[in-house]
């Protein structure tokens, strides 16, 4: 008679054993062909479950319970010795899972906004009807329902008495103005939307689907298993719990059934964490497909800081989000990052006196050119724009104002570098601390910034449209910003412990990793704001250098205003981009999940490109009319790009080199423009060297490609690729 024989493989759906949370996870097995599932045992930590198996969509699982934190050995056992063997890994609710060591202090959102006293901060209001139930914000999930008007005029907006979506009671009569709607599936239901909110890893979500009145209340049979994650824009560091700022309300997705889901830390005005937002995804992911069924794919949104956040889990978390729409879009954090610094750099010198008295005698209209010259951009309001994110690198306290800091925490406990050295600091790099790691004398986070060797307004000055003076006066004055914020005379040097980890981990958005997920980019006219044209092409440059082709990514381009998300925006969806963007990418997705013919995930992207994912643009409001030459495209007033600050220094569209490679400085490079005076002068200013543009930047390399912890400490270590059984 044989032994007993480990022949039965046991896997976890949606994510990895190590990275199970909530106590639940979703086992799958193959190997129990022969067997009858009632007589198979499931035992977990020694003990036998209740969880039974069953087939569901071609496959044997079950949902097991009750897991604790940390490890669980997990053991089926079939007839005639078979067995199988899988330590699953289960996190807690409240996280974290890959982030590391999560922040305090923490305050947890409650019912009703509560005033300060003795012990307890103020706190935001949650949008809940019960409390948080433990230090960890946990609470018990809550639903509401809405439904779709018919009222044509209605309001995108939730909350107004003229929203296109309404409260609902579903224990009450269906209102004369209730809409139907048809999904995906040819399935035509009452236009009732049903909302849960709960909380994952201490934020607040989320999650809005379909829902048939005549089903249970937790048996989503409307629902197509479709996940669109609605990711929020801006940048905030709050230490609290607080509502999502993003909207489930999207018509053209919850009416074909998609599944809606937005949460707190996924708003980076709330969270500009990627590694929290990434595992929130993640945890996300699998509540909805242990709770309700597995999710089929899921499609990201996002504009702005919602684009980076797409770019960025995709880049370091692969899988976890299966095709991006952008918007508004930029590459990642740190390589727009560097938009910002130098722009608040140039603002310092623009408002100076030397800047003034070189301009004296010429017209306001004539100044401002200068300014936008110099920077590369269409005008100089552009470059005043970026005034407003100064309070990312400010660490303390703005002013007399309660809570008038990043972590919207009490003023008293907030760092203020005379009055509490030892107070909790609230700029960017501190909020994430635990990716960067900290400066050995300071405690602070470690910084990317880095503008030594950068030659301000270089192409300007070459090609006639400053002088040498404004050329040399202007690299004279650049200066830098410390780790308080503060203006200081000094150029930054970056930590080659932070390049190292920018690059190595994907938060730099790594191209290679990138190329078998599909992305469609939604580019309105943004040259005056932040958000400027040029910037989807940074990523497309990416791209092609890691790739040597385009097959994954596709532009289309609108004269209509940009700066916000397209899907919230009337004449934007009047339009029609939105809804093709989304019908574009469900068919590539479609036709990629269905796809069993052999080859890699880059092969199956390609030969399931729909054709309607090319690049093209509308021009002015012809709106019929897909122009595909690029060159036509490019030469339209509102769809034209411009240039950034470290683009006219020589620096690469791609905004991927942090810190240049320095060479020394030669006087040939200034086509004899300057004075034997000026070139001393601007020996001083780059004494260690000027940029080599030629060379990759210091410490750039490929990213590790897989996903990352950081649970073992800053800088982050790559999982084991895993075959699930033990």
């Amino acid at each position: 008679m044989s032994g007993p024989s480990a022949d039965i493989h046991l896997a976890t759906l949606p994510t990895r054993p190590d990275l199970v949370s909530g106590g639940n996870a979703r086992l799958v097995v193959t190997g129990l062909a022969d067997a009858s599932l009632t007589d198979v045992r499931i035992l977990v930590n020694g003990l036998e479950s209740e969880a039974r198996f069953v087939s569901a969509g071609g496959r044997v699982e079950t949902i097991l319970t009750g897991l604790i934190d940390g490890a669980n050995m997990v053991r089926v056992e079939a007839a005639a010795g078979h067995y199988g063997e899988l330590t699953i890994v289960n996190h807690p609710m409240g996280g974290p899972l890959v982030s590391g060591p999560q922040l305090q202090p923490w305050i947890c959102a409650t019912p009703e906004r509560l005033d300060a006293a003795e012990g307890q901060p103020v706190t935001y209001t949650s949008g809940l009807k019960n409390g948080p139930l433990d230090a960890q914000c946990n609470v018990e999930p809550e639903l509401r329902y809405f439904y779709h008007t018919t009222d044509q005029d209605c309001a995108i907006p939730l909350g107004q008495e003229d929203s296109c979506f309404r409260p609902f009671d579903p224990n009450g009569p269906h209102p004369s103005d209730m809409a139907t709607t048809t999904t995906d599936e040819g399935r035509t239901l009452d236009y009732i939307v049903r909302v849960e909110r709960g909380a994952i890893n201490r934020g607040l979500y989320d999650i809005a689907v379909l829902h048939d009145p005549a089903s249970p209340e937790d048996e989503l049979n409307a629902w197509n298993r479709k996940l669109l994650w609605q990711f929020g824009g801006s940048t905030g560091y709050l230490r609290r719990q607080a509502e999502p700022v993003s909207t489930w309300a999207l018509d053209y997705a919850l009416g074909k059934g998609f599944m809606v889901a937005v949460s707190s830390h996924t708003d980076a005005s709330r969270n500009a964490n990627r590694v929290v937002a990434a595992e929130t995804v993640i945890m996300l992911k699998e509540y909805v497909s242990d709770r309700y069924g597995l999710v089929r794919y899921t499609m990201g949104h996002g504009c702005s800081a919602g684009s980076m956040q797409q770019n960025i889990i995709a880049s370091m978390y692969p899988g976890t989000l299966n095709g991006l729409v952008l918007a508004c879009s930029f590459p990642d954090s740190d390589g727009h990052a560097q938009e910002i610094f130098d722009a608040f750099l140039l603002n310092q010198y623009f408002e100076s006196d030397t800047f003034a008295q070189l301009n004296e005698g010429l017209t306001d209209t004539e100044i401002n050119r200068k300014r936008a010259e110099i920077a590369g951009h269409k005008d100089a309001n552009s470059v005043k724009n970026f005034g407003q994110f100064r309070f990312a690198y400010v660490p303390g306290v703005w002013g007399d104002e309660p809570m008038n800091n990043n972590c919207r925490l009490p003023n008293d406990l907030v760092y203020d570098p005379e009055r509490n050295t030892d107070g909790v600091r609230c700029s960017n790099a501190d909020h994430s601390i635990d990716i960067w790691g900290a400066y050995p004398e300071t405690g602070f986070g470690r910084s990317t910034k880095d503008n030594e060797g950068i030659q301000y307004g270089l192409a300007t000055f070459l090609d006639g449209r400053i002088n040498a003076e404004d050329f040399v006066s202007v690299n004279e004055a650049a200066g830098g910003i410390d780790l308080d914020g503060n203006y200081v005379d000094e150029r930054n040097i970056a930590s080659t412990e932070a390049l190292a980890v920018v690059y190595r981990t994907g938060l730099i958005t790594d191209g290679h990793v990138l190329a078998a997920t599909p992305v469609i980019d939604l580019r309105g006219d943004e040259n005056s704001s932040v958000h400027y044209n040029w910037s989807s092409f940074a990523l497309r440059d990416r791209l092609m250098n890691a790739n040597g082709n385009l097959d994954n990514h596709i532009i289309w381009r609108v004269g209509l205003p940009g700066g916000g998300a397209p899907w919230l925006d009337q004449e934007w969806l009047e339009m029609g981009m939105p809804q093709l963007a989304l019908d574009t990418m469900d068919a590539w997705l479609t036709g990629i999940e269905a796809d069993r013919a052999a080859g890699n995930d880059v092969e199956k992207m390609r030969r399931n490109r729909p054709e309607t994912a090319f690049d093209f643009c509308y021009l002015g409001t012809d709106y019929s009319t897909k122009v595909v030459d690029q060159d036509v495209c490019d030469a339209d007033p509102g769809l034209m790009f411009y240039s950034s600050i470290r683009q006219v220094a020589g620096g690469p569209r791609s905004t991927d080199v942090l810190k240049c490679t320095l060479r020394p400085i030669d006087r040939a490079d200034y086509q004899g423009k300057l004075t034997d005076a000026q070139f001393d002068r601007l020996k001083v200013v780059f004494a260690t060297g000027v940029c080599d543009w030629s060379k990759p930047g210091v410490e750039q390399q490929p990213s590790l490609g897989g996903w990352m912890t950081f649970a073992t400490g800053p800088g982050g270590t790559r999982l084991p690729d895993m075959a699930q059984s033990d």
